[in-house]
């Protein structure tokens, strides 16, 4: 009889260890600690990155330390879920804050799983505490900028930053090295919102390895544009033959039918060519001299035009768009001619604005050229001023014959008449560019 208890007690101990080692009460291994990247320096601004994965049972416990002379505890987490297997984290790690001086230190996580055995992982690895800000100076610098208008800077920096560029109000954009053989000068030109009225903070700024940022604000003149107002009246057979055949939907109302297509469609298109105009592959910059124009040609539509549209007598409420470019018409099936020398990055039908070509220019710059009859480049084709691209026409979402051209900056829309002035772009950039090339080396 005791034989038989001691078995069975046996069977019970087995099945409640198989259990408790199935379910992970009972459980060998510890959790793991995975890195998105080990920083190697700390700063006054440096982001720790890492998750916590335990399959079994869960995660119990997390802390953090900083050790320089002394074990400094910066998370303590002890509030998990029963059963949670993962964890991510992003710690922001300011050194002085912490009372680090510049030198070695040691990062320590220790990650305790939540089993019989409290398993735990400890990972301690040294890192360079730099509080050292980098150097910044500014070499070139805009005297003034208008709403829709480009600017350009050139900077030099200290061979540590590892991301750089210019903050124009809440909207960033990228600087480049490389345009000169010193590889701490860096330049490029930047957009100025057309739809801010009022000037806006425009910082030039440099982030080193360890966190630590510099900037510097520019000063210059803002000029105000007042850009034009209309109103335009919309026909049936314009509906019909333009506007319907660029709607993905069936929509029987005329006046949705256009606000549909001129709000959503416009705002896909637009999206499109603002995230190939974002992409940057060029950074020397190839325009040597003011942009070309259509031959012979009128302007009809200016660029931020404020558009409403009148079906019926009456306006289409929230169908109102920006023009983003000018607008201009020569004979029938006009010859167009790239602008400048660059890189055609873009061929294809673009919804409104029809057949189109976009080219880089390098340094962010882009031109657009769109309503196309025929493309006669193809992606990737290097061009010069003056190759033949396109013939015009009235594809997409044009009435009359016109080439739709506009320049884009890093993914924003700007003014093209300061681009097609010869003046403007040797006083505002070649000239400054002549003298940077001269003192830190020309490519």
């Amino acid at each position: 009889m005791k034989g038989k208890l001691f078995l069975i007690l046996i069977v019970l101990l087995a099945a409640a260890g198989g259990y408790f080692y199935f379910t992970g009460v009972i459980n060998f291994q510890p959790p793991k600690i995975v890195f998105e990247k080990k920083p190697q320096y700390i700063g006054s601004d440096t982001t720790l990155k890492f998750k916590i994965i335990d399959d079994k049972p869960g995660i119990k416990a997390v802390q953090v330390f900083l050790i320089q002379n002394k074990n400094i505890k910066i998370l303590e987490d002890l509030e998990f879920p029963t059963g949670l297997k993962e964890k991510e984290y992003s710690l922001k790690i300011d050194a002085r804050k912490y009372g680090l001086t510049e030198g070695k230190a040691k990062i320590s996580i220790v990650a305790q799983d939540s089993s019989l055995l409290k398993n735990t992982k400890n990972i301690t690895y040294e890192v360079k505490v730099d509080l050292t800000p980098p150097t910044l100076s500014i070499l070139s610098s805009p005297a003034g900028i208008m709403n829709g208008g480009t600017g350009f800077v050139f900077y030099r920096t200290s061979s540590d930053v590892v991301k750089t560029g210019v903050k124009v109000g809440n909207l960033e954009f990228k600087c480049f090295n490389g345009i000169v053989e010193n590889k701490n000068i860096y330049g490029c030109a930047f957009p100025y919102p057309y739809y801010w009225n009022r000037k806006k903070s425009i910082v030039v700024f440099a982030v080193d390895r360890a966190g630590n940022k510099t900037s510097h604000a520019l000063r210059y003149y803002f000029k105000r544009k007042k850009y034009r107002r209309s109103v335009i009246n919309l026909s049936d057979e314009f509906i019909e033959t333009k506007v319907r055949p660029l709607s993905d939907r069936e929509i029987s109302d005329p006046a949705e039918l256009f606000k549909y297509v001129n709000v959503e469609v416009r705002k896909k298109n637009e999206d499109l060519i603002h995230k190939i105009t974002s992409n940057v592959s060029i950074k020397q910059p190839l325009f040597h001299s003011n942009f070309l124009q259509l031959k012979n040609s009128k302007m009809l539509g200016g660029f931020a035009d404020y558009r409403k549209y009148r079906y019926k007598g009456k306006i289409i409420k929230g169908a109102d768009a920006y023009h983003k470019g000018m607008d201009f018409a020569s004979i029938k099936n006009a010859t167009v001619q790239a602008a400048e020398d660059g890189k055609v990055v873009y061929t294809g039908f673009i919804g409104i604005y029809g057949n189109s070509i976009i080219i880089e220019h390098g340094m962010g710059v882009f031109t657009i050229y769109s309503h196309l009859a025929e493309i006669h480049v193809n992606k990737g084709d290097e061009v010069v001023r003056g190759t033949e691209i396109g013939i015009t026409d009235t594809t997409g979402l044009a009435v009359g014959d016109h080439l739709h051209f506009g320049v884009l900056v890093q993914g924003l829309e700007v003014h093209p008449i300061e681009w097609l002035d010869r003046h403007w772009l040797k006083t505002r950039f070649l000239d400054e560019y002549k003298r940077i090339k001269t003192l830190y080396g020309g490519q």
